[in-house]
């Protein structure tokens, strides 16, 4: 009897749709620990700044308007266009800045620790990738390049997943019920596309370096505070 050939990872990549790849990128389910990070949310709880559904709906929603929308997004954008043009000196340029803007021991070493879970993840699925270490900004825009992933969806899928990641660690931590979490997340789903259609504007070149950095006071002393917590359930 034949046997039909097992398929390799490039026709995979040509046969499954674009839309696929992103959810699988997007996945709570991939293992990059994302689930071990609330970047700040977690001592933001303890001091009491954050106690219901309201506040922890503010305070994801000014994270993704005032700081994902002008420096991880932006960023990301930037990272994907210099590997869809296989530029890896600009890709390191931005990943570079994209590490200067993480503002606490804690959240650089996020980055690092899931951008090479991502690596991992490139090497076992036989996808080409930069040798040089990239955080995971960086390396997301990568893998959703090699997956032939538009820019545009590729900044929807990651502003949808730090939103996602973010509103289960709140469900976690302040406590809310799954209800009323999933009830904020699907509000905070409703801001994702203005804050993707200013990261496109902020990672236009021409509008020069100034139009990306945020500084969210609030959310670098969460971080702060938290790295030197004595008992936590988050990494950051």
């Amino acid at each position: 009897m034949n046997r039909k050939p097992v398929p390799t990872e490039a026709m995979a990549i040509t046969s499954i749709n674009q839309p696929l790849r992103l959810w699988h990128l997007i996945s709570a389910a991939l293992p990059v620990g994302a689930f071990h990070y609330s970047q700040g949310l977690e001592a933001a709880v303890q001091q009491g700044w954050i106690n219901d559904r309201r506040s922890a709906q503010a305070w994801i929603c000014a994270g993704l308007h005032h700081s994902l929308a002008h420096v991880d997004l932006p960023l990301l954008a930037r990272a994907w266009h210099a590997w869809h043009h296989r530029n890896e000196d600009d890709l390191s340029t931005w990943n570079a800045y994209l590490r200067a803007c993480r503002e606490t021991a804690e959240l650089r070493a996020e980055d690092a620790d899931m951008g090479a879970a991502l690596m991992r993840l490139a090497d076992a699925w036989d996808e080409p990738r930069p040798q040089t270490a990239l955080g995971y900004t960086a390396m997301f825009a990568v893998l959703c390049v090699n997956n032939r992933i538009s820019v545009q969806d590729t900044l929807m899928g990651y502003a949808w997943s730090w939103c996602e990641n973010m509103s289960l660690a709140a469900i976690k931590m302040v406590p809310l019920g799954h209800l009323s979490g999933q009830l904020m997340l699907r509000e905070l789903s409703g801001e994702i596309e203005a804050a993707v259609s200013n990261a496109r504007q902020a990672a236009v070149i021409d509008n020069g370096m100034q139009t990306i950095g945020a500084g969210l006071p609030g959310m670098v002393l969460a971080s702060m505070l938290h790295e030197q917590q004595h008992s936590r359930v988050f990494r950051s």
